[in-house]
């Protein structure tokens, strides 16, 4: 979750304590990847097993098991036994057939553990925390300053579509060649170009304001001046305008009516439309009837010429104001970059109000127990929370306050290669009508490869929360 932190990763692991402490709540390190070796040498841990692992921890079995002598690597125990799992599994340092390799491996490891978080063994770090109490809010808040272009009003373009139903934006990706429908499966086939992915070396964060002192500059979250910016946005803003037709969507970005954004996001393309009406939260008309946006994304194919004179790395630019919450989006269709894009305002907003953000999946059992799990892209998080004994909550963005863990989004962004049925049946199931597929290869009866990674091993599916 790093590249949507802007905050310094204290902030975030003080609010995350401070949660856990209060709340008494158990953690668990599952190993979802590789076992028996390094990368290329074992093999990837088995869904099943992993799942079975999950199983006694959620059913609270596990609590009953005997766990090992603390490691001296990491100072980590792990359960003897589990029901259905080879206790070899458990236990990395009996799963690794070069147990020689093995040990070389966790010193390396360690010493880079120690070595990152030197950077947090430093006095600021109580200053990041105390940011956070009631006398550093206001700080952290400041008055953006108004925009050097004139923020258009999209509802007003004469060719303005806004919150289109199903069929409508169907018929208009279509119709505009941007997609096809999947014979199988009845969903949206797009190609999102040449990104197949977010471009982490082209996103921007203004560095003006109270962003100036709050972010965490650096690799992650790279400068960019807000005449810069304005000049991009204006560009796109531009673009749109110009365009016979621009959609509109308006929703919601969070669950939790008390701290949820009202969000608009206006492109270029019908199927991006189709994407943001999947993955954020729908107004009912009442909310629409006096619908102000807190957030604003506007996306489009514009060409910013003047990227080299403007110190970009592209001409491909996805920024994002702090201080004004808004965002662009030029030079790539892939369609994660305005989800993302809210994210991380929200992931900017909510610590402020003492609500911890989360780049997490969640889910509640049958007895109101909720689970979070955590880990990278690819890591199995939206397989794991996709439990037929559980309800989900969500597969990627959530927020932790008073109330308790709350969904940010209103769909799921699943990674879809080697897409399995029968080991993956919610997901799979979720993939029809109202589905967006990206970069997925068809054989020649129409039916989705998800095997076929020619094109990238991120294909993705887009689809609303009540398809799971």
């Amino acid at each position: 979750g790093g590249a949507f932190m802007p905050l310094p990763a204290e902030s975030y692991a003080a609010l995350f304590r401070d949660k856990i402490e209060k709340h008494n709540s158990h953690v668990y390190l599952v190993n979802t990847g590789w076992t028996g070796g390094a990368y290329g040498v074992g093999k990837r841990m088995d869904i099943n097993v992993t799942r079975k692992i999950v199983a006694s921890i959620l059913d609270g079995c596990i609590h009953d098991c005997t766990f090992s002598e603390p490691d001296k690597y990491f100072q980590l125990s792990f359960p003897t036994s589990i029901s259905g799992v080879d206790p070899k599994i458990l236990d990395p340092s009996r799963a690794w057939a070069d147990k020689n390799q093995y040990h070389l491996t966790c010193q390396k490891l360690a010493k880079q553990y120690k070595a990152n978080f030197v950077k947090f063994e430093r006095d600021e770090f109580m200053k990041h925390v105390a940011q956070f109490g009631p006398t550093g809010r206001a700080l952290l808040g400041g008055t953006p300053k108004t925009p050097r272009f004139i923020m258009r009003d999209f509802l007003s373009h004469s060719g303005s579509l806004y919150n289109l139903d199903l069929e409508d934006t169907r018929h208009e990706i279509v119709e505009n060649g941007e997609g096809s429908i999947v014979p199988a499966n009845d969903s949206i086939l797009v190609d999102t170009g040449k990104f197949t992915g977010r471009c982490p070396k082209d996103r921007y964060v203004v560095d003006a304001g109270a962003a100036h002192y709050n972010v965490n500059w650096g690799n992650i979250n790279i400068p960019i001046k807000e005449e810069t910016f304005d000049k991009v946005f204006e560009c796109c803003a531009k673009r749109l305008w110009s365009l016979d037709r621009v959609y509109v969507f308006d929703g919601f970005a969070g669950s939790n009516r008390r701290s949820r954004r009202a969000v608009r996001i206006v492109t270029e393309m019908a199927w991006h439309h189709h994407f943001v009406t999947n993955m954020f939260i729908r107004p009912t008309p009442e909310e629409l009837a006096d619908f102000k946006p807190d957030i604003t994304i506007i996306n489009s194919n514009a060409i910013f010429e003047n990227w080299q004179e403007e110190g970009l790395r592209s001409e491909t630019c996805v920024a994002i104001d702090l201080n004004r919450h808004i965002g662009v989006v030029t030079g790539t269709q892939y369609s994660g970059e305005m989800k993302k894009g809210v994210f991380s305002i929200m992931n900017y907003l909510l610590p402020l109000e003492g609500i911890m953000s989360m780049h997490c999946s969640a889910t509640v059992g049958p007895k109101g127990d909720t689970a979070v799990f955590f880990g990278l892209s690819g890591t199995g998080k939206t397989t794991l929370s996709a439990d037929t004994t559980r309800m989900l909550i969500g597969d990627d963005e959530h927020g932790w306050d008073e109330d308790g863990v709350f969904n940010i989004e209103g769909g799921c962004y699943a990674k879809v290669i080697n897409l399995d049925e029968d080991k993956e049946p919610l997901i799979h199931a979720a993939i029809k009508k109202g589905a967006v597929l990206e970069n997925i290869v068809l054989d020649k009866n129409g039916v989705p490869d998800y095997d076929d990674g020619s094109k990238t091993e991120n294909t993705r599916g887009s689809y609303p929360m009540w398809h799971i």
